[in-house]
């Protein structure tokens, strides 16, 4: 759904963010909003971009200043 509408990419980071409720996120997890975050960035934008996992360990800091 690269570049997918803004109300589809809104909905989904918002339920992804809702599902996840309120505990400590794991990189995993941090990884998937970071890359829900950046697909919602390019639907605002009305650009196409393709999404590349980082490589390595990611922290909640280094995902917060990437996306």
């Amino acid at each position: 759904m690269y570049g997918g509408s803004l109300d589809q990419t809104n909905a989904a980071l918002r339920d992804y963010v809702r599902r996840h409720g309120d505990r400590p996120w794991t990189a995993a997890e941090l990884t998937e909003l970071a890359r829900l975050r950046a697909r919602w960035t390019a639907a605002a934008r009305g650009v196409r971009i393709q999404i590349r996992p980082a490589p390595g360990p990611v922290s909640g800091t280094a995902v917060m200043t990437a996306a």
